[in-house]
């Protein structure tokens, strides 16, 4: 019976390399390398089960715990699981008198090997033949323990025959497996550390910017290292071996030959700038040459790096037509990172009425209006930092004091670690075109005859009114304000009259309402009146809105002077109320209408309420 126990264990260690195989398939961190593995460990010790040591019908041994111990260590809490649930289905299907006592079994070995591994990650054992086989033995008396809760016929015979061999077979079995996957993960380990060395140096390789040649003294190509085969002027592969005059144009060849001579000569660093059509184009280098210490093949041999500063060369080029274009038509200014202004070109001096004296080594802030507000260029700042550039409109100051739209872009430049190094600021004068968009606007949403806010803006504030209706939980009102027997002037006097009626009226309701309200024409001879910030409790704001339209009549039943013309005139107001409910606009300025109809039919002169 302890050959069979022997056996069984002998065979479940070598189906345990089936984990190794596992990993390697899968991958370390892959998902399904947790569940195939925990299936794996469970199909052994299927297996383990389907041959094992027996003492007697339904009482089986085998190595069921060394790999469920073993697979908490290595394996893990999911894969561990899954084996061990694997494991316990299997042996209640056997079934008999040992059928709960093998659960338990499993399900010690289980916790028994997380218990090691968490003690193995903070350091409280060590991963070594001894801790290991302190750990098999452990665990295997604690299993023993399990035993003791079979029949007594049983536990007899269990503690004659397979106790001890229970405990010096499977105890160092689970050591010398435990020691085997440890070094089977160490070896994983040291492959993925030397992967990784090996790809970092090829990434060191690729990301270095420099091209890389040794050449020995008479000229010949020994080796050729670069970042991108297009900086190459013919193909490193056909230039191995031969002289530089072999593989390069004469023009080409003895700048370099002169360099190669110094190096050798003077054995100190050589540099120099050139330009050379490569296979991907024309481009520009800065060359270094140094001579090695030691001889290569028996001769001397120099180290030849060339970087490409095509880029660098553009930026300088640009940088020379910048400074040209500095000193255009368009106002220019440059601050360093903190914003104290360095130079402005003349129109910019032109532009503010400033002398470069005055402005040099100022803050950009001095030339602020104070028309914006902090918030304004918190938002521009923010802006520039995050993408570099901001371009909007902004009101400055001129030296005189009077203010000036400009249109303004200001862009961060920044050095080779991205750092910003200066603000370039280029403005241009929108006076005109702010004039022209005020006049654009007034014609959209003003009456031309009043100077009034037309039906469009109107809408526009009565929709601004009830958000702050529902935002204080506050009531407003809307009144329509109709003149009575308007007709009656332009058929007695002419249009011109009732213009100047018109007119009259807009100018004394203006004069009767807060500064927050809206008195607005929508046409004709109507007029409205948006009120807000009226009393949150509902009679009281009835009240100050009846207030209000009575001295509106007031100021409509003074007597008007039409350029000569004595005349007397008056007007019915309807009111309607809103508050914080939900509102629609139309439905207000029916009801608005309504009330002023209403008004009119009771005798004019008079104010309606709407419901009342």
């Amino acid at each position: 019976m302890t050959l069979d126990l022997i056996y069984s264990t002998a065979l479940l260690l070598a189906l345990s390399a089936l984990y190794e195989f596992n990993i390697r398939l899968w991958g370390e961190r892959h998902r399904a390398a947790g569940i195939t593995a925990g299936l794996i460990f469970g199909a052994i010790c299927i297996f383990g089960m389907m041959h094992p040591a027996k003492l007697a019908p339904g009482v089986i041994f085998d190595g069921r715990s060394v790999i469920l111990g073993v697979a908490g260590i290595f394996a893990g809490p999911v894969p561990a699981v899954i084996a061990g649930v694997t494991a316990g289905a299997y042996r209640l299907w056997l079934g008999g008198a040992g059928a709960w006592v093998g659960v338990a079994v499993i399900g010690t070995s289980v916790l028994a090997g997380l218990l090691m591994r968490v003690a193995l990650r903070r350091g409280w054992t060590q991963p070594k033949l001894l801790d290991f086989l302190i750990f098999g033995v452990l665990l295997h008396i604690t299993c023993l323990g399990w035993f003791l809760l079979l029949p007594t016929q049983h536990l007899y015979k269990l503690l004659e025959t397979l106790a001890w061999p229970y405990l010096f077979v499977l105890g160092p079995s689970t050591a010398l497996l435990a020691l085997l996957l440890h070094d089977l993960e160490d070896q994983r380990q040291a492959r993925q550390a030397l992967a990784r060395s090996e790809a970092l140096r090829r990434a060191i390789t690729r990301a270095s910017p420099d091209l890389l040649i040794l050449m020995d003294e008479d000229g010949r190509y020994l080796e050729v290292v670069t970042p991108d085969e297009k900086l190459l002027y013919a193909p490193a592969g056909s230039t191995l071996g031969k002289l530089m005059e072999d593989v390069l144009p004469a023009a080409y060849a003895q700048p370099f030959r002169q360099m190669l001579e110094r190096t050798l000569e003077e054995r100190t660093l050589q540099k120099m700038e050139y330009e050379l059509d490569t296979l991907g184009g024309r481009h520009v280098f800065e060359g270094r040459s140094q001579a090695l210490d030691i001889p290569v093949n028996g001769k001397r041999a120099v180290v030849f790096a060339a970087r490409d500063i095509t880029e660098r060369a553009r930026a300088e080029q640009d940088r020379r037509i910048a400074a040209v274009a500095f000193e255009s038509r368009q106002a220019m200014l440059v601050s360093d990172a903190d914003t104290n202004i360095l130079r402005v070109n003349q129109a910019f001096l032109d532009l503010l009425g400033y002398t470069r004296e005055e402005l040099i080594g100022r803050k950009t802030s001095t030339l602020r209006s104070g028309r914006h507000d902090a918030a304004f260029y918190e938002a521009m700042w923010e802006s520039i930092r995050a993408t570099g550039k901001w371009e909007g409109e902004i009101w400055d100051q001129r030296k005189r004091g009077d203010l000036l739209p400009l249109w303004t872009t200001i862009t961060a430049v920044r050095n080779e670690q991205g750092q910003v190094t200066h603000y370039v600021a280029t403005m241009s004068d929108i006076s005109e075109r702010k004039l022209q968009e005020e006049e654009i606007r007034h014609i959209a949403f003003y009456d031309h005859l009043t100077a009034l806010p037309n039906r469009r803006l109107l809408l526009e504030r009565l929709q601004r009114a009830l958000a702050v209706a529902r935002r204080n939980n506050q009531h407003g009102a809307l009144l329509f304000v109709d003149v009575d027997n308007f007709k009656k002037i332009n058929d007695e006097h002419g249009h011109h009259a009732g213009d100047l009626l018109l007119q009259q009226i807009a100018s004394r309701l203006s004069r009767v309402v807060r500064e927050s309200d809206t008195v607005a024409r929508l046409g004709g001879d109507e007029f409205v009146i948006v009120l807000e910030h009226l009393n949150a409790d509902l009679e009281l704001a009835r009240t100050e809105a009846r207030q209000i339209a009575a001295k509106a009549l007031v100021s409509m039943a003074k007597p008007y002077d039409l350029e000569g013309l004595d005349y007397q005139s008056s007007g019915s107001i309807g009111i309607t109320l809103f508050n914080a409910g939900d509102t629609d606009l139309d439905v207000l300025m029916r009801q608005a209408d309504e009330a002023m109809y209403r008004a009119k039919h009771a005798g004019k002169n008079i104010v309606h309420l709407y419901g009342s």
